[in-house]
């Protein structure tokens, strides 16, 4: 192996483990596992879970009831990620609405920043207007996610930082809307450690010392 080769190997070893270093934190960030059975009417391919409900993998159901709805249901309405997302209006379609909480707490370095994202959903045949999720993190504020329906089976990602304050942080997510409302969306949920602003440059600069390290080995 020629040592241009060598350098370009440790390069993608390098970069393979910090893109590693970011995986989602969130266990079933995207309600793809679990104990699915459709029930009535089971043609719509969805499942009602009531409060306190650990069907979905990872996560419990809190507030109210919802409906977790799978990849060949008839409402025109697709998951961002996999085939399984939730409607937090359930099939009650009023206030109060659904959330949902992590089962397990995520293990995370006090001090340390993180970044919560996730895929919101809505459409102008089931709402008449915007719908919202509210986000809250063990230590910090809870905050509002707005989403105004405009085309069909329309999904928006959202994302904010918080700072974690403890060794676990427990995250919840609950639907929020004007009454009468019939669908808001949720998928593909994640929790990411946010990298130190040196961390990149200290990546650039160590291929780039490696680089003109070869240069001068070919002068020599």
């Amino acid at each position: 192996m020629t040592i241009l080769k060598r350098i370009f190997v440790l390069g993608i070893v390098v970069f393979g483990v910090a893109v590693s270093s970011h995986a989602n934190l969130l266990q079933n960030g995207s309600f793809e596992f679990g104990n699915f059975v459709p029930t009535v009417p089971t043609s719509d391919d969805t499942m009602v879970l009531p409060v306190n409900a650990t069907d979905i993998t990872g996560w419990t159901v809190e507030t109210a009831s919802l409906a977790w709805i799978g990849p060949s249901n008839p409402f025109s309405l697709s998951a961002t990620d996999g085939g399984y997302f939730l409607d937090l209006t359930g099939y009650h379609d009023d206030a109060p609405f659904a959330g949902m909480v992590q089962t397990q707490t995520i293990p995370t370095t006090i001090g340390d920043q993180y970044q919560l994202s996730f895929d919101l959903g809505t459409d102008p045949i089931y709402d008449s207007g915007p719908v919202s999720i509210i986000v809250s993190a063990t230590g910090s504020l809870p905050t509002t996610f707005t989403s105004t329906p405009l085309i069909s089976n329309q999904w928006e990602t959202f994302s904010f930082v918080f700072f974690a304050t403890s060794m676990t942080t427990s995250i919840s997510l609950n639907g929020q809307a004007s009454s009468n409302e019939k669908y808001i969306g949720l998928d593909n949920v994640s929790v990411e450690p946010v990298p130190e602003p040196g961390s990149f440059a200290l990546f650039a600069g160590s291929g780039l010392l490696a680089l003109v390290g070869w240069r001068r080995f070919r002068k020599a």
